[in-house]
C-alpha cells in the first residue's frame, strides 16, 4: 500500500465484506461497527508498500479482534445465542428438528473446525484464503473442512449416531 489513496480503494473495497463478517460473529452492530473500525484503523497503521495485504489479512486481522471481544464477554454463550437466532430465523417448522441438530452438530465441532466452516460458508472463501485467515495451508483446510463435513453428514440425514462416533477428536 503505497500512499492515502490505495487505502481508501482498499477501504472502499473490502470494508462491507470486513463489516459482514464481523457482525456474523459478535451479533451486536455497534460492537461490528467498532471492531472493523478498528481492523481497518490497524491495517491504515501498518500499511507498508513492501508487503501489500488485501481481504484475507483484513479477515485475520478481524477475527483476531473478534477473539479478543469474544474474550472480554461471555464468548460461547453469545456465539450459540447467534447462531441459534440465525438458524430459526432461517427455520420453518417441518425442519426444526434436523435444525436442532445441525446447531448441535456445530456445538460439538473444535472452535478451528467451527470457523473454517463459517469461512468457508459463510465468508465464501476459496481454501486458499482460508488457509490465510487461520494460519494453515489450503490442504489442511480442506482436509480440516471433509473432517467436519464427514461429522456433520450422518446428522443432516437423520442416520442416528453415537457422541463418540460423530465427535471422534483424533486427527
Amino acid at each position: 500500500m503505497t500512499d492515502d489513496a490505495d487505502f481508501v480503494a482498499l477501504f472502499r473495497e473490502h470494508y462491507n465484506a470486513v463489516r459482514r463478517f464481523v457482525e456474523r460473529r459478535v451479533s451486536d452492530r455497534d460492537a461490528a461497527d467498532d471492531l472493523t473500525m478498528e481492523c481497518f484503523e490497524i491495517a491504515w497503521r501498518k500499511r507498508d508498500p513492501r508487503e501489500p495485504f488485501g481481504l484475507p489479512w483484513l479477515y485475520r486481522t478481524a477475527r483476531n479482534l473478534i477473539a479478543n471481544e469474544y474474550r472480554r464477554r461471555d464468548r460461547e454463550g453469545a456465539l450459540w445465542t447467534h447462531i441459534e437466532d440465525q438458524v430459526r430465523t432461517l427455520s420453518n417448522e417441518s425442519e426444526g428438528e434436523m435444525l436442532d441438530r445441525l446447531v448441535d452438530a456445530i456445538r460439538g465441532l473444535s472452535e478451528k473446525e467451527r470457523e473454517i466452516l463459517w469461512l468457508t460458508y459463510w465468508e465464501d472463501l476459496s481454501a486458499a484464503e482460508v488457509g490465510l485467515v487461520v494460519g494453515a495451508s489450503a490442504g489442511t483446510v480442506w482436509t480440516r473442512l471433509n473432517r467436519v463435513r464427514a461429522k456433520l453428514r450422518p446428522l443432516l440425514s437423520g442416520t442416528p449416531l453415537s457422541a463418540e462416533e460423530v465427535f471422534d477428536e483424533r486427527r
